[in-house]
């Protein structure tokens, strides 16, 4: 079962890490309810979500906050590479992600 979670998440989180753009920018408004009820929209229909925060937010918008904000929305930090995060649903298609897959460079 952990392997068939794990095959999950690779393939979301590398089909984003391919991508160039993100899905999601954030901007010098920084994790205000617009941008995060995006990232849930965008969640419920991808699964995974590429979110960048360009360098207006990044005096305002920290690691921490990023990792409060996908937990609040039921999602896990697949992949994180300086200021772009790759965040995918905690339950996919009936399978329920647990925190022992969520890990940095898992992949």
């Amino acid at each position: 079962m952990v392997n068939v979670k794990r095959n999950i998440i690779k393939e979301l989180k590398k089909r984003k890490v391919v991508q160039h753009r993100a899905d999601v920018n954030i901007g010098k408004r920084g994790l205000h309810p617009g941008v995060i009820e995006e990232i849930r929209r965008r969640l419920e229909i991808e699964g995974a979500v590429k979110i960048r925060i360009l360098k207006n937010a990044r005096s305002i918008v920290k690691d921490e906050d990023i990792r409060r904000m996908a937990e609040s929305i039921g999602a896990i930090i697949a992949d994180w590479r300086g200021y772009t995060y790759v965040l995918v649903k905690r339950e996919i298609s009936g399978i329920k992600v647990d925190k022992e897959v969520q890990r940095r460079g898992s992949g």
